[in-house]
């Protein structure tokens, strides 16, 4: 019976993180996917969070496949001499981002580096650059924006980071998912969150890592 009972305790632990883990190797997939499209179609192609709104430059031309309650969603440039700017779904993208949205929350998603601050000028315009910078360092940021993150031809794109919690109730561990623009690396950490530090959820040096982190490089 003891023996027994250890083994239930253990595979319930298991499954609990289960989710948080399967989640984030998806999302991991799923920029993967982006970036080796975006290197093979000579196009732009990102990964939105959010729905279009008011407050979200998406331009995003709307096809009967596209679903706005499944999130992310992978899209590209098709015609950007013709149409520029205009987003339409990336072909076989659902293989991908299926189910992401049923195994992790996306608590938040930070632009990080000199992307941040050239995504707070884009929607700042009337700034000028000191001004921006300050208002980034003040801890000032745009109400409800979600960044969508870019993935381009040369194989770099956004730095960024993703914060993910699992929709099991009973773990209360992040993972944080982390995108170096420059190099195209792929990374993630696990965070242990104790129940005294979920106000600080969002600090991640306020919480322990349990593991290091597990790195994946993107190459054409």
């Amino acid at each position: 019976m003891l023996l027994f009972g250890a083994a239930v305790f253990e595979f319930n632990s298991i499954n609990r993180g289960a989710s948080l883990s399967e989640g984030t190797d998806r999302l991991k997939s799923l920029f993967l996917f982006a970036s080796n499209e975006a290197q093979r179609t000579g196009k732009s192609v990102r990964i939105r969070f959010g729905i279009s709104g008011a407050n979200t430059s998406t331009n995003t031309i709307q096809t009967v496949d596209l679903n706005e309650n499944n999130l992310p969603i992978a899209e590209w440039e098709p015609a950007p001499l013709k149409l520029p700017g205009q987003f339409k779904l990336l072909p076989n993208s659902k293989t991908y981002s299926n189910d992401i949205d049923e195994l992790v929350t996306i608590e938040s998603v930070t632009l990080t580096g000199l992307d941040a601050q050239t995504a707070l000028i884009a929607n700042n315009p009337e700034n000028s650059l000191m001004q921006t910078v300050q208002e980034q360092e003040d801890g000032e940021s745009i109400e409800g924006l979600i960044p969508p993150i870019y993935f381009y031809q040369d194989g770099s794109c956004d730095s960024a980071k993703v914060q993910l919690a699992s929709k099991n109730l009973n773990n209360l561990n992040k993972s944080i998912v982390e995108l170096i623009g420059l190099t195209g690396t792929v990374s993630h950490n696990y965070l242990e969150i104790q129940p005294n530090q979920l106000n600080k959820t969002n600090d991640y040096e306020s919480v322990e890592t349990v593991n290091q982190p597990s790195k994946t490089i993107i190459t054409p």
